[in-house]
């Protein structure tokens, strides 16, 4: 009997259902997957490309093999950021989900090629600090997978320069609740600056957080 994946999947897709609710897509740009850890070589559940989000069904969640970017089950065309994915998934073991954005305020900063301090106690604590950008790589291409993996690090989000978000978790719930803080703190930094300026966190609270940050996501420093 063949393996249908369907709880990995509907996963995919209340992520999905969540970031159309919460404003950080629309129509279907960005995108959503979730690693199968499997003896063997891992899977991943992804979204299907090119569905509007109005009509996404769990058949357009596929589930490919993360080495190859080859479809296991489902007859959909994986996500064109499938190899950014892939490429997150294998160099952070910690990492279960990965959730891609274009949501307004952060997309901002992603093209004017701005990294966002680290302004907010909450966002050291569950992001790992300033949400750095990644070096502009064509959508859909390796360049682009290696260059948001080398600007990521062990941080929880990364801007992609010219193009959105990418924001990752152990789980999709967490992926998607790092989304909507770095929504947040885009906006909020983006406020702070026309007020007069944002004012960054002192650099020993920083460290003591990004501390709290690597224990809680069992990340050596």
């Amino acid at each position: 009997m063949t393996e249908t994946f369907e709880v990995e999947r509907m996963e995919v897709l209340e992520g999905v259902r969540r970031i159309v609710a919460a404003g950080l897509v629309s129509g279907s740009s960005g995108n959503v997957s979730r690693r199968i850890r499997r003896d063997g070589g891992d899977l991943m559940a992804v979204t299907a490309s090119g569905v509007a989000y109005r009509r996404l069904s769990i058949e357009h969640v596929v589930v490919v093999d993360l080495a190859e970017i080859e479809p296991v089950y489902g007859d959909g065309v994986p996500s064109s950021e499938s190899l950014s994915h892939a490429a997150i998934y294998t160099a952070r073991a910690d990492v279960g989900a990965v959730v891609h954005t274009h949501s307004v305020h952060a997309s901002a900063y992603a093209v004017a090629g701005r990294p966002i301090p680290a302004v907010m106690d909450e966002q050291s604590v569950y992001l790992g600090g300033a949400i750095e950008v990644a070096e502009y790589g064509p959508s859909s291409s390796e360049k682009l997978a290696q260059n948001a993996v080398h600007a990521l690090a062990d941080r929880a989000a990364v801007l992609l320069r010219n193009h959105g978000v990418i924001s990752v978790g152990a789980a999709v719930d967490e992926a998607c609740n790092v989304a909507e803080l770095v929504e947040r703190v885009a906006h909020v930094h983006l406020l702070a600056t026309a007020l007069g300026g944002a004012i960054a966190l002192p650099d020993d609270v920083l460290r003591a957080e990004q501390q709290v940050y690597r224990m809680m996501k069992g990340i050596r420093a």
